[in-house]
């Protein structure tokens, strides 16, 4: 189902994840490891850095943490901007940074 869902958003590559009870909570990108593309450089970031920022979401509304909205509102503002900006993309989203290039835009951009 969540592959299905994925090609709404453009792909796997660009689902997050998060697996929350009331207590406990796991970030991760739907797509797995990937392990085809393993240590080539080339993985899109974008679904585990939004991932991230999911968590923090939850930890904001579960654990009343302030600055974790905080923080998920700053990566939600930077994500938006590197792909806007679209000069430090991977090639799944037409450009030709590496996963690190693209990674290092987005926390830049924080």
């Amino acid at each position: 189902m969540t592959d299905e869902a994925a090609g709404l958003i453009g792909g796997l590559g660009l689902a997050p994840g998060l697996n929350a009870s009331e207590r406990h909570a796991m970030a991760q990108a739907t797509h797995g490891s990937a392990p085809d593309i393993a240590g080539r450089g080339i993985a899109n970031p974008y679904a585990m850095i939004m991932s991230g920022k999911m968590l923090f979401e939850w930890l904001a509304t579960r654990r009343n943490e302030p600055k974790a909205l905080v923080a998920a509102r700053l990566i939600g503002a930077a994500m938006d901007k590197v792909i806007a900006e679209a000069k430090h993309l991977t090639a799944d989203l037409g450009g030709t940074a590496s996963t690190s290039e693209m990674g290092d835009a987005v926390a830049r951009a924080i």
